[in-house]
């Protein structure tokens, strides 16, 4: 808990100043795991409407993730993981 809640404090400083709301901060990171989602996607020989089958996501939603354009949460990597027969470790290693 005390882990959680230090960096939801440093989540606020960052964002007092400035950095967590900058383009650089909130754009790197969907961009990167979406790259990863992707990779894996095409090593399964997943279309995104089956991935999105198999994980209860729109085909839209897929290609949002995909292309950095949703700020991905851990609950919607874990979905992806499932659909993707990986860990969310996996995932995360990869960014």
């Amino acid at each position: 808990w005390l882990l959680t809640n230090d960096f939801h404090l440093h989540l606020l400083s960052l964002n007092m100043i400035g950095l967590y709301t900058s383009p650089l901060f909130t754009s790197i990171l969907p961009a990167r795991v979406g790259y990863i989602i992707q990779q894996k996607r095409k090593q399964l020989g997943l279309t995104q409407k089956e991935l999105a089958g198999k994980t209860r996501f729109s085909k839209y939603m897929i290609s949002k993730i995909e292309r950095g354009m949703h700020d991905i949460k851990i609950t919607e990597i874990q979905r992806l993981a499932f659909g993707l027969e990986t860990s969310v470790k996996d995932i995360i290693i990869g960014i």
